[in-house]
């Protein structure tokens, strides 16, 4: 007679247990976690649909829009997700935003406005317009440069300047824009400007001068007690010691000998 093992027997036992659970687990458990999930999803869409849709029929209703039709349906909508059917509920937002979509203005429900024509200009626009456009070049141009030319030669002459061959010059601009040739008073009034000669004189910088720096004469000092002495001087105010007189270049005041005969210093004579 085979005996068995404990262990051996416990083994398979529970293999066979863990395979009737996956078998399960795959058959039934899988299919309505996946039922679950699902139903979730289509939980989210129909409530993201139903907001969605409630916000564009707000915004259009502000714009004027008609959104009477929708609002109903989306009431449907709100209803069928209230009772679990998710899927209705999607089809009835989806209906409503088609709605909204070709949801007419209230104003045009209620009849079309009255149409404004818009208003003709008055003849004084006209009248406005064809001046401007009758302006001939030059003309505001040539007029600026003679007025300007009449008040520079004024004042010229008051300070008695010659100004004859300007005022020719001036009067045949002024003859011309008379005659409407603006071009040319243009040009004669340009003439007689630079022959007024308003271009001012350039001012000349001012010339800088060197500073001259003063060279401090080198004080004399006594041999024996060191104390200063005046040029002038030919002893020693202290101590009575004959100092001598000491020669110095008049222009640089640099001490020289009795020898020399130019400054060692700046090399002029003595």
């Amino acid at each position: 007679m085979v005996v068995l093992d404990v262990d051996l027997v416990f083994l398979v036992v529970l293999l066979i247990i863990l395979a009737i659970v996956v078998y399960i687990e795959l058959r039934f458990m899988r299919t309505r976690n996946r039922e679950y999930l699902d139903k979730a999803i289509d939980k989210d869409d129909a409530y993201n649909n139903i907001a969605t849709t409630k916000a564009i029929a707000s915004v259009l209703r502000q714009k004027g829009k008609d959104t009477h039709e929708a609002e109903l349906v989306i009431i449907q909508a709100e209803q069928a997700y209230n009772r679990g059917s998710f899927v209705s509920s999607k089809e009835s937002a989806k209906k409503a935003r088609d709605i909204l979509i070709n949801a007419p203005f209230i104003e045009m429900a209620l009849g079309d406005a009255p149409k404004t024509e818009p208003e003709s200009p008055s003849e004084e626009d006209h009248e406005t317009v064809h001046e401007i456009t009758k302006l001939e070049p030059n003309l505001i141009e040539s007029r600026f440069i003679i007025n300007s030319c009449r008040t520079h030669l004024e004042a010229e002459e008051a300070c008695g300047k010659d100004i004859a061959q300007a005022k020719e010059r001036l009067a045949q601009a002024e003859q011309c824009f008379a005659e409407k040739r603006y071009d040319e008073a243009l040009k004669e009034g340009m003439r007689a400007r630079r022959m007024m000669g308003e271009s001012s004189p350039g001012i000349s910088e001012p010339k800088m001068e060197t500073p001259r720096i003063k060279i401090p004469k080198p004080e004399r000092k006594c041999a024996k007690c060191g104390i200063g002495v005046p040029p002038e001087d030919l002893y020693c105010r202290k101590c009575g010691t004959s100092v001598g007189v000491q020669r110095t270049c008049s222009h640089c005041q640099t001490d020289v000998s009795a020898d020399d005969v130019f400054c060692p210093k700046c090399g002029r004579p003595i």
